[in-house]
C-alpha cells in the first residue's frame, strides 16, 4: 500500500489553523448522513445512489469538483470505500460529495509509488469531518473517503496546498 512520503511541508510549517480550533464560520454546515448498509453489497448500492449511478450498466460517473478539472467515480472502486464494515463509510457519502464540491482545503501529496494523490479536506460544524482521496489513475479517480475527527484530519494536511477556503 502506498504511503505519503516523509518530510513534506504540512499545515504546521505553513502556519495554518489547527482544525481542532477552526472557527465555526469557516466550517460547512452539518450534512445529512445516508443510511447504513447491512452488508457490503447494500453499502455499495447506497453509495452508488448518492453518486448518481442510476443505470446499472454505467461504469464511470463524472463528478464535479472544486479545484480539479473533473473527477471520475469508477463503480468498481466503491467497494474499497465501504469494505471496512465497522466504519460504515457509506453513511458519509453526502459529506464526501460536498467536500469535493466545496472543500476547506485541497492538497497535492506525493506518495512513495511516485504518484500524487489529491487530498480534499472537508470541515463541518459537526463531530465528524471528511477526508476524500482522489488518485491519478485514468485521469483523476475517487479512491476513498472517510470520516474522522479534526485531530485525525490534521495529519493528512501535507504536501502542496492547492486550495484553502478563505
Amino acid at each position: 500500500m502506498a504511503k505519503a512520503i516523509e518530510g513534506l511541508d504540512d499545515w504546521k510549517v505553513l502556519e495554518l489553523t489547527d482544525l481542532r480550533i477552526l472557527e465555526a464560520n469557516r466550517r460547512n454546515p452539518p450534512m445529512e448522513e445516508a443510511d447504513e448498509g447491512e452488508d457490503v453489497t447494500e453499502a455499495i448500492s447506497i453509495v452508488e445512489r448518492w453518486l448518481g449511478f442510476s443505470d446499472p450498466t454505467t461504469t464511470v460517473m463524472p463528478l464535479g469538483a472544486a479545484v480539479l478539472e473533473s473527477i471520475n467515480v469508477e463503480r468498481d472502486k466503491i467497494e474499497h470505500i465501504v469494505e471496512k464494515r465497522r466504519d460504515a463509510r457509506e453513511r458519509y457519502v453526502n459529506l464526501a460529495i460536498d467536500t469535493l464540491k466545496d472543500p476547506f482545503e485541497v492538497w497535492e501529496t506525493a506518495y512513495d509509488d511516485d504518484q500524487v494523490r489529491y487530498i480534499f479536506i472537508g470541515a463541518y460544524a459537526q463531530r465528524y469531518q471528511m477526508l476524500v482521496v482522489v488518485s491519478p489513475w485514468n485521469g483523476k479517480v475517487l479512491w476513498n473517503f472517510m470520516q474522522t475527527e479534526p485531530k485525525g484530519l490534521n495529519k493528512h494536511r501535507r504536501g502542496i496546498l492547492l486550495y484553502q477556503k478563505i
